[in-house]
């Protein structure tokens, strides 16, 4: 029997692998890449387990990329190409690709590579580098969250005061606005030299840990210390998106959505129809919440928004806040 490819509906493919076993990261990465290309360029192996359900032998990455690249984008085709094997061809299968995936592993040349533990140094200091700087983007990222607020209300009070009230009342709007900058300077500026001690005291430690160790104790401290700054960079990085999410009571634009899809997911797909959803429930009457949002992505609901699907709804919760 020949082999040969198919496209199957992945609403039709179960994964006995769940999507937590990889990397959030790398599934992000390869979805982006399949909604580019067009799809995987390395089929998955799937075998039947019913007239039209079947389950992945090998591909269980692939098949969750998939499906993270349906959720970014309603639009994809949903469809994955793989091979539809049989109960007999799935041992032969195996075995093939055993002998391939040996073939892909690289042989070293020395069972022991030399490290040098003065680049491993220079590492580790790109590392904090790297953390300081995610740190004074936090930073800043919470200054404009605070201030955004404020000077949205003052360009709205410029625009609907009357004229003869207008000095006034800016004059007022200013110094309420000098008073709450002058409180948020105190707070947060002195933050970051404390931080950038810290850090660099932390570094002068290691290095003088380092001088009293030996080559492969300096060697496994500097990998810890790696790994724990890796950790601290992405728990950062969250909460930097974090504080970027839109609030969608007061959201004014379908544009802002668009821009907030865009930095997360690189794509400004389902905005259209999240702001019609999210408009829907901020009528008089309705109320916005996650559970009203989900329901009209559901087929059948009396709330449904038309286009506005599972999809949409759960990127819009990667990019959205609902304050209680």
């Amino acid at each position: 029997m020949k082999l040969s490819t198919s496209l199957v509906d992945l609403d039709n493919v179960t994964s006995k692998v769940d999507i937590s076993e990889f990397s959030p990261e790398e599934i992000d990465n390869m979805a982006n890449l399949i909604l580019t290309t067009g799809g995987i360029v390395k089929p998955i192996i799937l075998k039947r387990t019913g007239i039209e359900s079947c389950e992945i032998v090998t591909g269980d990455f692939e098949y969750h990329s998939t499906v993270k690249a349906s959720e970014i984008d309603p639009e994809h085709s949903g469809m994955i190409r793989g091979f539809i094997i049989t109960e007999e061809q799935e041992e032969n299968i195996r075995k093939q690709q055993e002998i391939l995936r040996g073939l892909d592993t690289p042989i070293a040349e020395s069972p022991e590579v030399p490290i040098d533990v003065q680049e491993s140094q220079i590492d580790l200091t790109k590392m904090f580098n790297n953390l300081r700087s995610s740190l004074t983007k936090e930073l800043n990222s919470q200054l404009d969250q605070k201030l955004q607020p404020i000077t949205t209300k003052l360009d709205r009070l410029n625009t609907s005061s009357p004229t003869n009230s207008q000095p006034q009342i800016n004059n007022i709007a200013e110094e309420k606005l000098e008073n709450i900058e002058s409180k948020i300077d105190q707070l947060l500026p002195k933050k970051l030299p404390e931080i950038e001690d810290i850090l660099n005291n932390q570094l002068e430690v290691i290095r003088q840990k380092i001088t009293n160790l030996s080559k492969q104790e300096a060697l496994s401290l500097l990998a810890k210390t790696q790994t724990a700054l890796s950790r601290q960079i992405k728990a950062i990085d969250r909460e930097s998106n974090q504080l970027q999410r839109v609030n969608l009571l007061t959201v004014e634009t379908e544009a802002e959505i668009k821009q907030a899809l865009k930095r997360v997911f690189n794509s400004t797909a389902g905005g259209t129809e999240a702001w019609k959803a999210i408009k829907y429930w901020r009528k008089p009457g309705k109320n916005l919440t996650w559970e009203n949002l989900e329901n009209s992505a559901k087929k059948g609901h009396q709330d449904k928004i038309q286009r506005f699907s599972d999809g949409i709804y759960k990127k819009l919760k990667e990019i959205g806040d609902i304050p209680d």
